[in-house]
């Protein structure tokens, strides 16, 4: 029950937040709005498909690659957006921060290899680590601006929240406790989820810079 709940939250914070990005776009025909569309969209189908499956079948899929499919896509729109909202001298920055990234995602990489689809992983772990290494860049470059050229910064700490909270779900799996709110896995979604929501305000204040 905690499972459905969970994921059904996540559903419908995707699909308002998708239906208030296509709305954006509609309004202002900007590009960063449709990729943002497209994530959220993307995010939901997989959400959608996985959760149909709970509700009717009262447990996980035994195949994944719709929910998979659909989630290395709505991380290829991400990827895309940050490039899109960056600029050409953000993009040339280099800072010794960004090599965090790997530092932390690189190994949780390798657990995920032992326990799941390896072509899946390596997917999905490679778009995260570079939606996350341009953030990192993103967030210092953004920092170092003065006046409305720093409210790309939320941007890119939602982006690394996203990120962040992804790994610490998927590790979280690796470890499964129960299906009660005593297993970490479900916090790390519900905050997966605020997370997603507060990339809709977080853009349209880079849209706005």
């Amino acid at each position: 029950m905690v499972e459905l709940i969970d994921n059904v939250t996540q559903l419908l914070v995707t699909l308002l937040s998708g239906i208030g990005a296509g709305i954006q776009f509609f309004k202002k025909r900007e590009q960063a709005w449709f990729l943002l569309a497209c994530l959220y969209g993307t995010f939901m189908l997989g959400m959608l498909f996985w959760t149909l499956h709970i509700f009717l079948f009262s447990f996980t899929p035994p195949v994944f690659y719709v929910s998979e499919l659909a989630w290395i896509a709505s991380y290829m729109f991400l990827l895309t957006l940050g490039f899109t909202l960056s600029t050409e001298e953000e993009r040339k920055l280099r800072h010794f921060a960004m090599w965090l990234v790997p530092i932390f995602c690189v190994p949780q990489m390798l657990l995920y290899l032992t326990h799941g689809d390896i072509l899946f992983n390596l997917l999905i772990c490679g778009l995260t680590m570079a939606a996350a290494w341009c953030s990192v860049r993103g967030l210092i470059y953004a920092r170092r601006q003065s006046g409305k050229p720093q409210d790309m910064q939320y941007f890119h700490i939602a982006v690394l929240c996203i990120v962040f909270l992804e790994y610490c779900l998927w590790t979280s799996s690796c470890f499964w406790v129960s299906d009660t709110l005593t297993n970490p896995y479900f916090w790390f979604d519900f905050l997966l989820s605020a997370a997603l929501f507060a990339l809709l305000p977080a853009t349209r204040k880079a849209v706005g810079v």
